[in-house]
């Protein structure tokens, strides 16, 4: 089931309380007995119910169905048990785990099992009447549908605290001949699944949950109601130093004196958002680099009442508010909504996780309950709480999920927001010395005004996949080709043949979606660089024929325009491929025997008696031997050396005889003597055949792509942080939060830098005129490894009129560090590659530049020449 090691923890307790009792026989004391002795840390174990029920106190996010159903496969494959009632809290859970019990399901309950355990028999609230069984002669006889069945249930669908009321489930129904709660109790195998435990202790539900007379109970509960029964807990700390959940962070403002209740409200608020915006900026940056899909972050507000729920949503949903930024983005959830309103809001906030869904922020009078679990809730603000209620795991439980699956090693990623500012002080003093909480001090540092930028080359990325496919397609191997016009005309066939096939497509497309033919001509020399919006947000774009016929690809002569302009910005980069690949040759040479003695000594077969203890008689035992001694090394040593195969057999039979040469004996004693020492010998020879092996290693490489079209690149940058290049700069400690602008030469109008001496170094290359064109390729996109599923960005790529260059520029004190010398060497063998292939006929050549050697006024001819020499592995 490919359990993470908190669930595999917990299930090995089961096991080893499971393996020491029997649920069917044994009384409810001698099954705590065991579960005292074999749980973990040897608590006294001891349940409230009439029956033995054990405990899994696990925090929110670590994966409590998934155990679920591992607890529930584990019974069945050892004990035999095929009855479980999943017994759910509320609506929300009770639903979710009725769609976690279908195969098809994502989140399968029992995913990887379905080859072991066939499809269970699924019952529950709404179909319980079905179940087959008849009442034949005072017995309840139940007709087999599958091996394993699950009986689902909302607690309210068996009983109502409120009004005492009996229910369907406990009345008899002619169609069962009995009520179903009879039909259950009479099963001698029931197991009872308790989803989120801890809400059914009140003495009502304990009755109507006692009345099934479960063999055993399994309680699933991130806040146990009591710990007497706990076999297993995992924690939070645990979840968020292993990384398996978000870390939770206190977020406050110190100096709050002199402020009223509705400042502190509304300063929440403000604080909480302005993370949050910094957050939308972080993750697009970080789903950009890693070619993922775009995760949006939502944030929580929690109201006292519905009338505080309106008067929030009226100042976050005006136009007034942070210009309307969130207009439209907001819902409310409580229970005095009815109708439309309702249900419409339901449906968002069960979306709420896909970036189509415009709402990033929950308004909500109490607190969610349990089930509404997201990945992508970040910022929780607790407008009703009190400092007791703000680090209670209903509270933080909702948003500890990670969006990513693991942690990203990314505060800004891995961490859930709780903004706190009137209890702050107070909650700061309690968490400090915790391990499970970080928090925040506003005061001292402030989260800056930032943007999300989308740089471009002169066509975005929409427009960029129809000119790959076109250029691709049409074989062109060099952007110097584009200037032909038979290749043009060849790029242009390509581009409508595909234009074409879109739209065939799916009519359904997203009208939002922008592509090469959708601009009108003057639009394609527009700024490239642009904000990143998320998808509902982008600009409906005109087709050039404005009426309802539909997208009309561009003409040759506005395709030609925007071809040429891409190109002369473009470097040909081919997309390489490096693989080492190993030959080996194995040369003849003299075997020798170093094992000193073989002894074949007649083995005897002993008979004695148990009885009056005497050895009765002796007698000789067969000597085993092999029918073929020589095709036994052969075969065995062809196996244990992967480098060999049935080409070298010659050589594998030159070795074999020369060692059974020097086996004294006939034929019969050497097929004895490899029968009992085959591994022996083979592991002597073995060893010979390697040190007498020539192993000669060479690199390859492949050609996966002809030409490399760079896509568009994201950055996070602070307020005002887009600045000329050749501009004074002065905040050079901060360099990584701008974007700098105004180039001519490079790809990129915008590029960004890790440090001023690349910036200093593009100032280089945008002034000297034996420098054509140049990129700072972005994360990700050249394809060149340096280990294992780690790729390695250079920082520029450089044509000059007589080479191109890959660069690294680096501070003197990193140039002979391990992991820039690592990458330095895959930069060199991809360039002694990309000279062989270059379609423009110019050598490539890596470099590696220190900070020291980077002066404005040197030539980059002259920079270059600075470079440090790697030594290249032998």
């Amino acid at each position: 089931m490919s359990l993470r090691t908190p669930q595999e923890e917990a299930l090995s307790y089961l096991d080893a309380i499971s393996s020491h009792c029997d649920y069917r026989k044994d009384s409810k004391d001698v099954v705590e007995a065991a579960a005292s002795e074999y749980c973990e840390k040897q608590r006294k174990v001891k349940a409230g119910f009439d029956f033995p029920s054990f405990c899994y106190a696990m925090a929110t996010g670590i994966g409590k169905t998934r155990l679920m159903g591992a607890s529930i496969y584990y019974l069945y494959k050892t004990k035999g048990y095929k009855h479980f009632f999943i017994l759910a809290p509320g609506n929300t859970i009770y639903d979710k785990l009725r769609k976690e019990s279908n195969p098809n399901h994502p989140k399968y309950i029992f995913k990887g099992l379905e080859a072991e355990m066939g499809r269970p028999k699924v019952y529950d609230g709404e179909n319980y009447n079905t179940y087959p069984i008849k009442y034949d002669q005072m017995t309840l006889i139940v007709e087999k549908t599958s091996d394993i069945q699950l009986f689902i249930f909302n607690i309210g669908k068996i009983f109502n605290s409120k009004t005492d009321t009996q229910f369907n489930f406990h009345k008899f129904k002619e169609t069962l001949g009995a009520s179903f709660a009879d039909v259950l109790a009479q099963f001698d195998d029931l197991v009872i699944c308790m989803d989120e435990a801890h809400r059914y202790y009140a003495p009502a539900s304990m009755k109507a949950i006692n009345y099934l007379k479960p063999i055993l109970g399994l309680e699933f509960t991130a806040t146990p109601k009591t710990t007497s029964n706990v076999i297993y807990a995992y924690d939070l700390a645990r979840g968020a130093v292993e990384g398996y959940l978000k870390i939770p962070v206190v977020m406050g403002r110190s100096n709050m004196a002199g402020y009223n209740q509705n400042d502190i409200e509304e300063m929440k608020i403000r604080d909480g958002l302005t993370l949050h915006e910094h957050r939308k900026a972080v993750l697009r940056e970080y789903c950009s680099e890693n070619d993922l899909d775009y995760v949006k972050p939502i944030v929580l507000v929690a109201c006292k009442d519905t009338d505080h729920a309106k008067k929030i949503r009226a100042l976050i949903d005006s136009d007034d508010f942070q210009c309307g930024k969130y207009k439209g983005k907001v819902i409310e959830i409580h229970s005095k909504q009815t109708g439309e309103e309702s249900e419409e809001n339901i449906r968002l906030l069960l979306s709420i996780e896909s970036a189509s869904n415009p709402v990033e922020i929950v308004l909500h009078v109490y607190k969610l309950k349990e089930g509404w679990d997201v990945n992508n809730l970040f910022t929780i603000i607790p407008l009703n709480a009190a400092k007791s209620d703000i680090l209670a795991m209903q509270t933080i439980g909702r948003g500890l999920r990670l969006p990513f699956g693991e942690q990203t090693g990314n505060e800004d990623l891995d961490s859930l927001d709780i903004v706190a500012h009137d209890h702050y002080r107070e909650l700061v003093d309690e968490i400090k010395s915790s391990d499970i909480f970080r928090y925040r001090d506003l005061d001292k540092a402030t989260v800056e005004p930032s943007e999300s930028v989308g740089v471009s080359a002169t066509v975005d990325d929409g427009q960029l996949s129809l000119l790959d496919f076109a250029i691709t397609a049409s074989g062109v191997k060099s952007f110097a080709e584009v200037n032909n016009p038979k290749t043009q005309l060849e790029i242009y066939q390509e581009y409508v043949k595909n234009f074409m096939a879109t739209q065939k497509k799916d009519k359904n497309e997203d009208p939002g979606q922008m592509t090469l033919f959708d601009l009108h001509p003057e639009m394609l020399s527009g700024d490239s660089t642009e904000t990143t919006t998320p998808a509902q947000e982008q600009p409906q774009i005109q087709t050039p024929t404005g009426g309802k016929s539909g997208k009309q690809p561009l003409t040759k002569d506005e395709f030609v325009k925007v071809v040429s302009e891409y190109s002369a910005k473009a470097i040909s980069v081919p997309k390489i491929l490096v693989q080492t690949t190993s030959e080996v040759k194995f040369n003849r040479f003299d075997v020798k025997r170093t094992i000193a003695d073989f002894e074949v000594a007649m083995a005897k077969i002993e008979r004695f008696d148990a009885i009056n203890q005497q050895l009765l008689s002796v007698v000789d035992a067969q000597i085993l031997e092999v029918n073929d001694a020589m095709n036994t090394l052969a075969c065995m040593l062809l196996d244990s050396i992967s480098e060999l195969s049935y080409d070298d057999a010659d050589f594998v039979i030159d070795v074999v005889e020369q060692y059974l040469s020097q086996i004294p004996g006939d034929e019969e004693n050497k097929r004895r003597i490899v029968r009992r020492y085959a591994s022996l010998i083979v592991a002597d020879i073995r060893k010979q055949i390697y040190e007498h092996m020539d192993r000669k290693t060479q690199d390859i490489h492949i050609i996966q792509k002809d030409l490399i079209l760079f896509r568009k690149f994201v950055k996070n940058v602070k307020e005002d942080g887009k600045v000329k290049y050749d501009k004074p700069f002065s905040d050079k400690n901060n360099i990584k939060k701008y974007l700098f602008t105004g180039y001519k030469k490079s790809y990129y109008p915008a590029n960004a830098f890790d440090s001023d001496t690349e910036r200093l170094f593009s100032i280089i290359l945008e002034e000297d005129p034996d420098v054509i064109r140049w990129i700072k390729p972005p994360l990700n996109q050249l394809g060149l490894f340096w280990k294992a599923g780690q790729q390695y960005n250079p920082d520029f790529l450089i044509e000059t009129t007589a080479g191109k260059f890959m660069v690294e520029v680096k501070a003197l004190s990193e140039v002979t560090s391990e992991e820039v010398v690592s990458k330095a060497r895959e930069g060199i063998k991809w360039c002694r590659f990309a000279s062989t292939a270059d379609p423009d006929h110019k050598p490539w050549e890596y470099k590696l530049i220190s900070d020291d050697n980077i002066h404005l006024g040197n030539t980059c001819k002259y920079t270059l020449g600075t470079a440090h020499a790697v030594k290249e592995e032998a």
